[in-house]
Formats: structure tokens, C-alpha cells, sequence
């Protein structure tokens, strides 16, 4: 929703599909994402209630909860998913970890790669809602998470999703959790994707078919940082999509297009939200 809204703002047309519950908040999230231009006619309205995610920022820092009917919702996304996207551009975010959502994800990113479109990612794995992908100890932000073996079966999913992707975003935090580095996540993509691993306010690393390079942001007092990476995602977005995907695998045209997310995060978080 944050990203969908973000790019109606930068005048770019966007569509939000999604399973949503025929409840009051998901009726007034769908008249929210009306009102501010977005086509909400792929949104789905069912018995799963809408999902909630409750987050607590401390020092800058947020943390996440979720309050998810999961298979429920799996099930509902899965039947909400078009066969065709008429789109230039498919972005996956807000990626539930059940087995059912994710596997159901990378079948439709793999047929939006059919139809032509461009794949992009934002991972947002979340600590506490996703099982680590590997057996190594926990540290940082993954700290306190279930051990999970192979991984799960979720996890798994977002990985066939991910090598679908022509461009994929994620931040630290979203590599620890998944148990990777950026270079290792980077190998496990499309030869001519793009990763770019965001950290906060330090610098974006673009890892790309022809190497890596870094990104730094301009300083910013943070207002309300909840969201900034959605606005990342949107500001590369608006850079890349009139551009064919066949041009994604640029190293300018990418690094422009990061720059023009630090751009939109920026103004972003400075805005205060009540």
C-alpha cells in the first residue's frame, strides 16, 4: 500500500493487487488506496480478516509483530492472483512467510516474465514473522527467532521468487533474518539482476551484472522512518518504469534509479505522521 501510493504521488499509474478481508479496516484500506489514485480493482475482498502488523519504533529503530490468518490469507492471495498482469512493471512486497503465499508468488512472477513484465522484490522479511533459512546462530536483529531447519518451506518459496526477479531490494536486517550475505543472496539471482541491500541511513550496495557499487544517501533527521523503504522502492520505480527490462541489467540506469529512491525515502521519513 505504502509503495502503490507513493508512486501515484510521483505520477506514476499503479495498481495494488492483494487479498484483503471484507471487514471495516480492509473496506477502508481499499477506499484509502481510491482516493489517493491507485487502481484497486485486483483488490479482493473475503473471509480471512485483514491482516495486521503492529510496529514499535524505539531510537529509530522498528520492530514488527504480525496478526495474520496465514493459511487464510495464503489461500485468498493465491485466488486473487490474475493469469495476466498488463502491467510494464510487477513488484512482490509485504511477503507473507507461508508456504502457500510464497509458492503461489514465484508462479505468478515466473508468468509475468512470460508476458514481458519487469520482476522486482522488496523481501521485508520481518524478524519474529519469518523462520531463519539456515541452521547458524542468530545474531543482531535476527536475535530471538525459532530455529527452522531447512529453513521452511515459506522461506523456501521467497527464494523461487527471488530468482524470478530482475531487481531485488533488501535491507541488513532482511539478510539476517534469511540467514545470507548480500553476495550470496546476490548468486542465487537471475544472471542479469540487480540486489541492492539498503541499511538505514548508511550507504545503498548495488550488486549488479557487472559488479558492485555503493549509494549514499543525503542526511536526513528522521521523522517517521516506518515505511522508508516502501518509499525506496517506489522512487526506483518511477526511474525504471519506462524503461524496458532489457535495460535493467544498466549499471547507470540503476544507480540512478537507487539515487532516486534515497531521494523519495528522504522526503519520506521527514514527514511527521500522526
Amino acid at each position: 500500500m505504502n509503495t502503490a501510493t507513493a508512486l501515484a504521488r510521483l505520477g506514476v499509474p499503479s495498481g495494488l493487487c492483494a487479498a484483503l478481508g471484507d471487514d471495516a479496516l480492509g473496506r477502508g484500506l481499499r477506499d484509502e488506496l481510491a482516493a489517493a489514485g491507485v487502481d484497486v480493482g485486483r483488490l479482493a475482498l473475503g473471509a480471512a480478516r485483514t491482516g495486521l502488523v503492529l510496529v514499535a519504533v524505539e531510537r529509530g529503530e522498528a520492530r514488527f509483530v504480525g496478526y495474520r490468518q496465514g493459511e487464510l490469507e495464503a489461500r485468498a492471495l493465491a485466488a486473487a492472483l490474475p493469469e495476466r498482469w498488463q502491467a510494464r512493471v510487477v513488484h512482490f512486497t509485504g511477503i507473507a512467510p507461508v508456504r502457500g503465499a510464497t509458492f503461489a508468488l514465484a508462479r505468478a512472477a515466473a508468468r509475468a516474465r512470460r508476458e514481458g513484465c519487469a520482476v522486482s522484490v522488496d523481501v521485508n522479511a520481518r524478524p519474529r514473522m519469518w523462520p531463519r533459512a539456515g541452521n547458524t546462530r542468530p545474531t543482531g536483529r535476527a536475535r530471538g527467532l525459532p530455529a527452522a531447519g531447512d529453513g521452511g518451506a515459506g522461506v523456501r518459496g521467497c527464494f523461487r521468487l527471488l530468482e524470478q526477479a530482475d531487481l531485488v531490494k533488501c535491507s541488513a536486517g532482511d539478510l539476517a533474518v534469511l540467514g545470507t550475505t548480500a553476495r550470496a543472496l546476490r548468486e542465487r539471482l537471475r544472471a542479469g539482476a540487480t540486489l541492492v541491500v539498503t541499511d538505514g541511513a548508511r550507504d545503498a550496495l548495488v550488486l549488479g551484472p557487472d559488479g558492485e557499487r555503493a549509494v549514499a544517501p543525503r542526511p536526513v533527521r528522521a521523522l517517521a522512518p516506518t515505511g522508508a523503504g516502501d518509499a525506496f522502492c517506489a522512487g526506483m520505480l518511477a526511474a525504471l518504469v519506462w524503461q524496458g527490462r532489457e535495460r535493467w541489467g544498466d549499471a547507470a540506469l540503476m544507480l540512478r534509479a537507487v539515487a532516486r529512491g534515497h531521494d523519495v525515502a528522504r522526503a519520506w521519513v521527514r514527514k511527521k505522521r500522526g
